[in-house]
């Protein structure tokens, strides 16, 4: 074994390599041990690793391309986590560059804000600090973070609704930032990450301007506070992402409550958009973005709401809103206890029907297109109700429309003139995203592909939200 050349036995050791939790598992329900599933292949390189001093040279960047940090935490206040012994043994061992996937698993709650009903606050220094530590050594592909949504909030230097926290119990949320390649050189995302800041300066001196007209802020329970510049967050723009994924978990609980639909869910789904009151006035989502992944089990159809109406400017959408193939959260007689499964499917279907009036009108009250216009694919997680989606191709086939055929059950897309179907997909290690998809008109703007991941029978269809669309849609 000795005579063979390393490049033959990396090749061949590159067979024992798979892919790691971290990139298959992000739209499982949120847990600090959702990532403990040791991949089967994973133990074979680490015996490997014991064979030969020059074969361990060989696999161990394989071994540490997928990073798992749990920081210790005993405060977010006083800001205690601490990167440096992790990232002086990627750099001693020559493992910074390798470094493909980085995921960080913080489970620390503070009992104290969550009995106050209110995030915790991490120092803006001290994130950005963090963040430059992190990323000054390594660069990865898809960075995530995995925590409570509370202290995940305090990572975004954002608010978050606690009021009615308690009914949904949620434990744990996923937020991941993913891109398809690493730039020529790591100095093209330090100049973005500048740029970022610069802007975020010339709009403070702006705000300490005298002479100009002051902005005003109008919240749920003040009206005419001067406006302030939100903390930024430099993750976001750290480097050039162009994929963010948001995993909220179940939402089940919720509906063991009075008048459920009344409430609101503990997430940062508005504050990424920028749609609430301040500080979550401005969009953490950078333009660099053009794939957005949002999984949540049985939301709140209301909620679901939030991301119809301040959709951003996208070139692909991926929802899942039910548990997937595998998940047996229905079959869970403890989860499921005191709760109606219709109330669950109904919200659902409210959430798709939604999601449709948007896609076949595309419009607000007033004419305004919004951000629907561009968005090229659209893409569920979750299976179809199946007398649904026959009365939507028959539609199809009956409206007249050209170009739109069914690619299997489940799916449309939209031709070219050559009657050429979009581009294929790629993955953007953990996330799809579409490439090279064609630009032209759909039912009103630029979709050229529909799916759903399969058809079946679900126990309440959702028929009637083709019947209540379908007259109002409109072809191109």
């Amino acid at each position: 074994m000795d005579r063979v050349p390393p490049e033959i036995l990396l090749h061949v050791f590159e067979f024992l390599n798979s892919r790691a939790p971290s990139q298959v598992r992000l739209r499982d329900q949120p847990s600090d041990d959702m990532l403990d599933v040791e991949p089967k292949l994973s133990q074979s390189l680490k015996t490997v690793s014991l064979v030969r001093k020059a074969w361990r040279s060989l696999v161990l960047p394989s071994l540490f391309r997928h990073i798992l940090w749990r920081p210790k935490i005993s405060s977010l206040a006083a800001f205690t986590l601490n990167p440096i012994p992790l990232l002086r043994f990627l750099e001693d061992n020559r493992l910074d560059r390798g470094v493909t996937t980085f995921t960080m698993v913080v489970n620390f709650v503070d009992k104290e804000a969550d009995a106050r009903h209110i995030a915790p606050e991490i120092r803006s220094v001290d994130l950005e600090w963090l963040w430059d530590q992190l990323f000054s050594v390594v660069d990865p592909l898809r960075f995530t973070i995995i925590a409570p949504p509370t202290t995940l909030a305090a990572f975004m230097s954002r608010m978050l609704f606690l009021d009615d926290a308690w009914s949904f119990s949620i434990p744990y949320h996923v937020l991941s930032l993913a891109r398809t390649k690493r730039g020529s050189s790591r100095d093209e995302s330090s100049s973005a990450h500048i740029d970022a800041h610069l802007s975020d300066l010339r709009l403070s001196n702006r705000e300490n301007d005298t002479s100009r007209p002051s902005q005003l802020v109008t919240t749920g329970s003040s009206m005419g506070i001067r406006y302030r510049k939100p903390p930024a967050c430099p993750l976001f723009t750290i480097r050039p992402w162009t994929s963010i994924l948001l995993n909220e978990g179940s939402s089940t609980k919720v509906y063991r409550t009075y008048e459920f639909f009344l409430r609101r869910p503990p997430s940062m789904l508005g504050a990424l958009l920028g749609c609430e009151e301040h500080p979550n006035d401005t969009p953490l989502i950078p333009s660099t973005i053009v794939d957005f992944n949002y999984i949540a089990i049985f939301p709140l159809s209301s909620h679901f709401e939030v991301l119809l109406q301040h959709l951003p400017k996208i070139e692909r959408l991926f929802v899942q809103l039910a548990p997937g193939r595998g998940n047996r959260l229905l079959e869970d007689k403890d989860e499921m206890k005191h709760i109606d499964p219709a109330d669950l499917w109904m919200e659902r279907n409210t959430a798709y029907s939604s999601l449709m009036r948007e896609l076949t009108v595309g419009a607000t009250p007033t004419g305004t297109a919004r951000n629907w216009s561009t968005l090229q694919v659209f893409e569920s997680g979750d299976a179809e109700d199946r007398e649904a989606w026959d009365m939507a191709v028959e539609f199809v086939k009956r409206s007249g429309v050209r170009g739109w055929v069914e690619e299997r059950e489940g799916v449309l897309v939209k031709q070219d003139e050559d009657g050429n179907e979009p581009g294929t997909e790629r993955e953007i290690d953990g996330h799809i995203a579409a490439e090279n998809t064609p630009t032209g008109p759909f039912y009103q703007g630029s979709l050229r592909r529909y799916a759903f991941n399969g058809v079946a029978r679900l126990p309440f269809s959702s028929m009637w939200l083709y019947m209540h669309n379908a007259p109002n849609a409109h072809y191109g």
